[in-house]
């Protein structure tokens, strides 16, 4: 188990992972194919936490590997199964991300999906009493979780939408959540562009195991239980093809974090804001 996750840990997530994938389009990927790219660049990730710092991103890796059934894509291992040319079921496996927040260098953080600049709004902060609120340096570790789930997709031309359930199997917060996501793909004179909206939605036992604090945990702070989160989500991504091995990538997304989350004396800001411009090298 051990060594399945240290295989996860190599990276989560990437751009081209989360384009849309239309199997009558060249972007489809093709049974039984390895990809591995290098990303070059510089992007942020803001941090909602009180101590915890921006994770900023400078080299990105992406692999993937798809046979007829399974397949490992950045992080997610899964096997499918093609229900009609436009349907298609997985069930999967990852590590579960809140515990990027809490650890810097945590696995789910190796990702271009960090964004917050000058040019954007400033971080609207959660106003609370000085005696209200803590550090994560304050509190006890918070688990690391491994998560298992169904996924299905649906694709339509330049239109992708997914659904995906998830559930604790590591016994770490012994919770659920889950997404609904739509996405728009197009091209332009400048390029290829995404367009997502995605909802989240996190269970009681998730949120209270990374977001709660417990009567022993900070001495100033009662006991606080947090409950089930909605969290809506946009997200832009962009990339310019210079070669046939080369591409330059722009990502940008907003999360918008409900009451759930701000009401924790842990949180000190309503989103989250992720970023990164750079060039992509293909090797594989």
């Amino acid at each position: 188990m051990r060594y399945f996750a240290l295989l996860l840990l190599f990276c989560t997530i990437s751009i081209s992972a989360n384009e849309v994938t239309d199997c009558d389009s060249d972007d489809c990927v093709d049974k039984s194919q390895l990809m591995l790219s290098l990303t070059l660049g510089y992007g942020q990730r803001s941090n909602p936490l009180y101590g915890g710092a921006e994770l900023p991103l400078i080299l990105l890796p992406d692999v993937y590997y798809y046979t007829e059934h399974w397949f490992f894509d950045n992080g997610k291992l899964g096997a499918s199964w093609s229900l009609n040319p436009e349907w298609q079921l997985s069930f999967i496996g990852q590590l579960n991300a809140e515990k990027g927040y809490f650890q810097k260098w945590f696995g789910s953080n190796f990702t271009p999906f960090t964004y917050s600049n000058s040019s954007l709004p400033e971080s609207t902060a959660v106003e609370k009493a000085a005696a209200k609120t803590a550090s994560i340096q304050q509190v006890s570790k918070r688990p690391t979780a491994f998560d298992a789930g169904l996924q299905l997709d649906w694709f339509k031309q330049s239109w992708h939408g997914q659904a995906i359930i998830w559930q604790d199997i590591s016994h770490s917060y012994n919770g659920q959540h889950a997404s609904v996501s739509l996405a728009k793909q197009w091209q332009h004179t400048t390029g290829w562009w995404q367009f997502t909206g995605r909802l989240l939605w996190k269970s009681a036992k998730l949120m209270d195991t990374y977001y709660g604090i417990n009567h022993d945990e900070v001495f100033n702070i009662q006991h606080y239980h947090a409950k089930a989160s909605l969290q809506p989500e946009i997200s832009l991504q962009w990339r310019q093809p210079l070669t046939n091995r080369a591409t330059l990538v722009g990502f940008f997304r907003y999360l918008y974090l409900d009451d759930a989350m701000t009401n924790s004396p842990l949180t000190r800001s309503d989103h989250i804001t992720t970023w990164f411009f750079g060039v992509n090298y293909r090797f594989y």
